[in-house]
């Protein structure tokens, strides 16, 4: 798919186009009608509505989602003290192995494969899965191991961080912006595929581009002034 910059670059090329017809003498006067001056300029205006319209809907997805990449980074250190605090207290030694599994969950650790022997002592430490995390399962995974510590009698921890109250608004945030982002990103990829369908689809400003150019060549001729001036304006 073309960059947003090259399909600037293609509007650029067509004004150049127009500006050069527009000189030609005698006057531009194409046999098909759908490749007149008027056309070109719709085309054009609306191939760089279509860009203005692709850069405005970019920030409502890119920022939410800048915003959710940074958000799931801060949980892994959290759920580890949060486990760690557990486990400080014998009083929750009982529920402590189900805290840690739960909190596995959310940092994406696998339980040990069975034992063998490590031929390198890196080999010993536990993995962390491969590839990313869908962000859905880690909230609902958060919201299980969030869960397991409301169930601990007396967890009150000094951390703020790592307090109930704080784990679940951070379990909200995530939620909410799994649930807006989508939404997003579906308006940003039908605005894209406007974009590309007003730029070189069977409607779009390259037809119409093109159209111009062999009309010129079919007006003026192949080797006249009036064509050398506009065959060496690319699409």
């Amino acid at each position: 798919m073309a960059s947003a910059n090259s399909y600037q670059d293609r509007v650029q090329h067509a004004v150049e186009l127009k500006e050069a017809v527009t000189l030609l003498d005698p006057p531009y006067h194409p046999a098909d009608s759908k490749f007149t001056l008027a056309k070109l300029t719709a085309a054009i205006t609306s191939a760089e509505t279509a860009n203005t319209e692709v850069e405005e809907k970019r920030v409502p997805y890119q920022d939410p989602t800048a915003d959710r990449t940074a958000l799931f980074k801060s949980i892994p250190p959290l759920v580890t003290q949060a486990l760690a605090y557990v486990k400080s207290n014998t009083a929750w030694s009982n529920r402590a192995e189900a805290v840690k599994k739960a909190a596995d969950k959310v940092r994406g650790v696998r339980p040990p494969r069975g034992k063998k022997t490590p031929t390198d002592p890196q080999e010993d430490k536990k993995e962390r899965e491969r590839g990313e995390h869908s962000f859905v399962e880690v909230a609902a995974f958060l919201k299980t191991f969030i869960d397991r510590l409301e169930a601990l009698s007396g967890y009150a921890p000094q951390d703020d961080a790592i307090s109930i109250t704080s784990l679940r608004a951070l379990w909200s945030e995530l939620d909410n912006l799994n649930k807006s982002i989508p939404i997003t990103s579906q308006v940003l990829a039908d605005v894209i595929r406007d974009r590309k369908d007003l730029h070189i689809g069977e409607a779009g400003l390259k037809p119409v581009f093109d159209g111009v150019k062999q009309s010129v060549k079919g007006q003026y001729g192949q080797r006249s002034l009036q064509y050398k001036a506009v065959s060496g304006i690319r699409w």
